[in-house]
């Protein structure tokens, strides 16, 4: 039971890819959870516009209502928005059915309220499952999208920890984890994430969307 709620790539309860499929380029992908938030989100938007380099942000709903010019930069800019349920509940493997709908369906109107088109993809807090999570991202016609490369960004303080981490982790394929949300260790990673882009991009890296 514990393998099926937490292990994040678990297909046990519900299809999802944790690999972008690139076979004849070295590709990852970088994801951004719990945002948009302001301040932090704005200046990871800068560094990657500067960059030239396209991300998904899985939005909270509800912070996407408070910070919609955020959502709506993110789409000006070329990046994915997608599904990060409407308000993060942290017992969402133990949502009522109809709670479970409302977060799915509700940061997917809130999405498709400001910009017009709806979410492709979605990805449940903390990679949590949940029973009747299958069949509610089938009927919002939502793709899973897991990880398989975190440095828990939102933990350790530490930036050179957190980029040796990623660097011994990385590999071709790889979706990679990261947050652009209000947690005061995202600071830590709007300052390596120049360094990180460049490194990659030295590697022969290419980053790509899910």
């Amino acid at each position: 039971m514990i393998y099926l709620i937490f292990y994040p790539r678990s297909q046990l309860l519900v299809s999802n890819r944790s690999q972008v499929h690139c076979p004849e380029k070295r590709c990852i992908a970088l994801t951004f959870d719990d945002g948009p938030s302001g301040e932090n989100t704005r200046e990871i938007l800068r560094i990657l516009r500067e960059k030239n380099v396209k991300v998904t942000f899985f939005v909270i709903g509800k912070q996407a209502e408070e910070n919609p010019e955020q959502i709506v930069q993110s789409i000006q800019d070329g990046h994915f928005v997608a599904n990060h349920t409407y308000s993060h509940p942290n017992l969402f493997c133990f949502l009522t059915p109809s709670r479970l709908r409302k977060e799915i369906e509700g940061c997917s109107a809130v999405i498709e309220r400001i910009t017009g088109m709806k979410p492709r993809f979605f990805r449940s807090p903390v990679g949590l499952r949940h029973p009747l999570l299958q069949y509610c991202l089938k009927k919002a016609n939502l793709e899973y999208i897991s990880w398989n490369s975190r440095i828990f960004d939102t933990f350790n303080q530490n930036p050179e920890l957190l980029k040796k981490r990623l660097y011994r982790k990385i590999r071709a394929g790889n979706i990679v984890l990261l947050h652009d949300g209000t947690n005061q260790n995202v600071k830590n990673i709007i300052g390596m994430l120049p360094e990180i882009i460049d490194e990659f991009k030295s590697l022969g890296y290419m980053f790509v969307q899910p």
